[in-house]
């Protein structure tokens, strides 16, 4: 019997509700039995069982083998990695759930906009008999980064939720944690400094490297899943254009067409004859090209020029390309050949 393939997702959040609505529009919908449950299946990857967990506890989990992969936030990652443990990447961006770890200071500092002017203000509160705190749920890299930059006077304190209310509440002077839009920074009268930025993050899947070169059951179910993530990430951008084309031969409309760039596709325009069931049509030909939607309304109106008629647009749900860039990558990183 195959061994299946145990997949953490995250169970609360924004980041729970974005990785179940992915996996959907991957053709990837987890089947769970009610919305307490915490153990749910892939029907697309039978042999692939998925497990709801806290975002925080998984990196631990799958360092110590109770789980072969899952889903998680790069910060966290980034955060909870130790050198030579047993991690590996397999997808490094999902596409969602991003964001930038970044140092937050309050907008009074009004001279305080670089992280040379931090530095200036750390050894002024050393002076002054005091030190810098810093409150943040990622003390690792906020320690890491400000060494690397040449502060090292100053105190995490770690803290979690609600950490724009630091400053005012008085248990930090700066903060370091997950801005998207900026609103809340604002709101709560802070602001970025130039250089600033730690980390930028979004979704991530990573895996046990053990565990996966173990058993190729397992890695087969993971290759299941990044061709359906691939295919349908790197269908996104684009748009099929259908439309029909009056003409003598498959090659007098290729060669028409040449003269529009905008519609020469991913390689090049598919012509294929049209048997219709009215003589009165002449000779017609169905037009099928693949272009960026940006360059949608670009492509309808050089369809047009060249004398199509009829276009119609879908969405194309994946593309496939010779092999899963993300599972050969993974392989390479697993030392493995298959």
């Amino acid at each position: 019997m195959a061994e299946a393939l145990r997949l953490l997702v995250p169970s609360k959040g924004r980041i729970g509700e974005q990785t179940l609505e992915f996996f959907a529009k991957c053709g990837l919908a987890v089947a769970r039995p009610n919305s307490r449950a915490y153990e749910a299946t892939l029907p697309a990857v039978p042999n692939a069982t998925i497990l709801f967990q806290r975002a925080w506890q998984m990196v631990e989990q799958i360092r110590n083998g109770d789980a072969d992969a899952g889903i998680t936030g790069y910060d966290i990652f980034s955060e909870m990695r130790q050198e030579g443990d047993d991690l590996v990447v397999a997808a490094a961006d999902l596409g969602y759930s991003q964001g930038q770890l970044a140092i937050a200071v309050p907008e009074e500092w009004i001279d305080v906009r670089t992280l040379t002017d931090l530095a200036e203000v750390a050894l002024e509160f050393r002076e002054r008999g005091r030190v810098l705190r810093i409150a943040t749920t990622f003390p690792a890299l906020t320690r890491q980064f400000l060494f690397q930059q040449g502060i090292t006077y100053f105190q995490v304190v770690q803290a979690e939720g609600g950490l724009e209310a630091a400053p005012t509440l008085g248990y930090a002077d700066i903060i370091v944690d997950l801005v998207s839009t900026g609103a809340t920074l604002k709101d709560n009268r802070l602001k970025m400094i130039e250089h600033g930025v730690i980390l930028r993050t979004q979704a991530c899947l990573i895996g046990n490297r053990e565990r996966l070169r173990a058993s190729r059951d397992k890695r087969q179910a993971l290759r299941q899943i990044l061709e359906f993530v691939e295919a349908s990430q790197s269908a996104t951008p684009y748009s099929t254009l259908t439309a029909n084309m009056q003409g003598e031969s498959a090659e007098e409309i290729a060669g028409t067409l040449a003269a529009f760039p905008e519609v020469g596709g991913l390689l090049g325009p598919t012509v294929a004859r049209v048997f219709a069931n009215d003589a009165q049509h002449g000779s017609c030909f169905a037009v099928t090209i693949q272009v960026k939607t940006v360059d949608l309304l670009a492509a309808v109106a050089s369809l047009r020029r060249a004398g199509c008629t009829s276009v119609s647009v879908t969405a194309p749900r994946y593309i496939f390309g010779r092999e899963c860039a993300l599972y050969e990558g993974l392989l390479q990183t697993l030392k493995l050949q298959e």
